[in-house]
This record gives structure tokens, C-alpha cells and sequence, in this order.
């Protein structure tokens, strides 16, 4: 009886073992949403890549993909409160009640990130030293100590 209970348990293990969790990779354009095991970086587009097969996407084509738990959405690039025409994908960090908050990397030598606000892929503000606290506090909701 031993045994076959350890028989049983192993067996269990080693099906939970090729059994996948979590939401897959996509990528999202205007024809629509298509799952992958994974998505890649390619030289100048995207893969996805299911099984044996690979597909092959323009960064003009695509409008969001998701990559390692990481959700990426093409917005508009602004410079000094101003947008310049082109678009990039920018991390999704947070939204609530219609806004949403995107990541972005500069281009210092730093790695440092710049936090940007926008609402339905229109610009509305930037993090910076006096409007962070509040734009914190809104999106991330931070634990309130109890007196």
C-alpha cells in the first residue's frame, strides 16, 4: 500500500510538472489577439512563437502585446508636453478610473524610467518631484498607517 501511494504521488508530480499556469504571451493588432507560448524581440518586429512555428509582426502593425507577465501598449511619445508625431510601446504599470500609467526608459546612461499618465492613448501627465506624492497615492494606493 505504501508503495502504490508513493507510485501515486509521484505520478501527480510529474504531471503537474508539464502542466503550464499563468496567462500566455500575445500580441494584439487590428485583425485581432493571438496567444503564443512566448513572444520575442526580433531585429525590427515581433515574434510569436507557438510550438515549431514562428509569426513575424511590424512594430506599425501591432498595437499591444504582453511578454513575460508585462503588458506593452503603443502610445504616443511627448516630449516636453508635446507629442512628436512618432509612437512607442510603453510598459503598462497601472490604470484606474480610465487612466493609465506607462513606464518608459530614458535615454540616460542611468537606466533611470520616466512614469507618464495618459488617458484613452491621449497624454495628460508626467511624473515629476511635486505631482508624484498625490499621482502615488491615486494609483498605487499606499497602506495607511492606523493612528
Amino acid at each position: 500500500m505504501k508503495k502504490l501511494s508513493l507510485l501515486i504521488i509521484a505520478g501527480l508530480i510529474s504531471l503537474t510538472t508539464f502542466a503550464k499556469a499563468g496567462i500566455p504571451d500575445y500580441v494584439i493588432t487590428a485583425d485581432g489577439i493571438q496567444y503564443y507560448e512566448k513572444v520575442r524581440y526580433g531585429f525590427t518586429d515581433l515574434v510569436g512563437v507557438e510550438n515549431s512555428s514562428r509569426e513575424r509582426y511590424k512594430n506599425e502593425e501591432v498595437l499591444a502585446y504582453m511578454k513575460n507577465g508585462r503588458v506593452y501598449e503603443k502610445v504616443p511619445v511627448v516630449v516636453n508636453n508635446r507629442k512628436t508625431g512618432r509612437y512607442t510601446f510603453m510598459e503598462l504599470v497601472a490604470y484606474r478610473n480610465g487612466l493609465k500609467v506607462y513606464k518608459n526608459r530614458t535615454g540616460n546612461l542611468d537606466q533611470s524610467y520616466e512614469y507618464f499618465v495618459y488617458r484613452s492613448n491621449e497624454f495628460v501627465v508626467q511624473f515629476d518631484k511635486r505631482n508624484a506624492p498625490s499621482l502615488n497615492t491615486f494609483f498605487f494606493r499606499p497602506l495607511i498607517a492606523s493612528k
